[in-house]
């Protein structure tokens, strides 16, 4: 069976295709077989508009109508296809969610925060052990989730609006970043030592750069830190250039390194894991691997 996810995010709208294989315990359900990536960044006019352009709106088209395609072609059986923070903001996003429905035929669910956590929650859920704490932390273009974890139980889970494309288009309020350290030390207090598991392509990205292309996962905050003042001194085309970056990537990720470093300094947090395949379109990927494989 193949199953396809489609996580339309306010910095790019992602495909991945995946066939199921026979459950062998210790091993993953799924098989990879395509994934792309088109750096469409919905939120740059969601955010400060609250409206998507007629430009924005033909390149999402586009996008759409080159995954409907790719379904036909690799004979995907079921699909689900997620729109989180620029589409659930934008005036016009469920009008486009309808056009994108009638011509080409394709169902586009805009979620709402508490359901994207809970979908990405499922993609680490595996990871979780008892005994531990951990705060779980997926940041976005446009928003941010985060769920605390005691003894392999859920002890608060929260979506803020907060994403690396939001922050750099200058559309978040010094407010939220108050509630949101609020939060932070409010809900994790007495629950340490506590680690970090991160999601999201951005931070994946991160990590990936600070084991030096290695596939560990597991960094510090001292580290990040570090990465951090690196970058933050290279212009964009530098970071181009030198970290083999692309240009959607490269322009923010000095900004995701700033929100995840903000986050962990409130919770007092050093040790973060970075696990791969994890985040929305996993989630959403075991959401119907559950549904219809099993």
């Amino acid at each position: 069976m193949k199953l396809a996810a489609i996580d339309i995010g306010s910095n790019a709208v992602r495909l991945q295709i995946v066939r199921t294989v026979e459950n062998d315990p210790g091993k993953e359900p799924v098989k990879k077989i395509e994934f792309v990536r088109i750096p469409v960044r919905l939120g740059d006019d969601a955010f400060k508009h609250k409206h998507i352009s007629k430009e924005k709106r033909k390149l999402f088209f586009k996008a759409m109508a080159a995954y409907k395609l790719m379904l036909e072609a690799f004979e995907v059986d079921h699909y689900m296809a997620c729109a989180t923070s620029a589409m659930r903001e934008a005036k016009n996003g469920e009008k486009l969610a309808n056009i994108v429905h009638e011509k080409l035929g394709l169902k586009i669910q805009i979620i709402d925060g508490k359901k994207e956590s809970e979908l990405i929650l499922n993609s680490v859920q595996h990871l979780f052990q008892k005994d531990k704490n951990y705060l779980t932390i997926d940041v976005g273009g446009g928003s941010t989730e985060m769920t605390l974890i005691s003894n392999c139980k859920i002890i608060n889970s929260v979506s803020f609006d907060l994403g690396t494309v939001r922050a750099f288009d200058g559309a978040v309020k010094e407010k939220t970043w108050q509630t949101i350290e609020h939060w932070v030390q409010h809900k994790t207090a007495g629950f340490h030592p506590l680690e970090a598991i991160v999601t999201s392509g951005t931070i994946n990205k991160i990590a990936h750069l600070i084991n030096e292309g290695s596939n560990v996962a597991v960094f510090t905050a001292d580290q990040l830190k570090r990465f951090h003042r690196k970058v933050s001194k290279m212009a964009v085309q530098e970071r181009i250039e030198q970290l083999k970056l692309n240009p959607d990537r490269a322009d923010i990720i000095d900004v995701s390194a700033d929100i995840y470093l903000r986050i962990l300094n409130w919770a007092q947090i050093e040790t973060i894991q970075a696990p791969a395949n994890t985040g929305l379109k996993d989630g959403i990927l075991l959401h119907l691997y559950n549904k219809h494989a099993k």
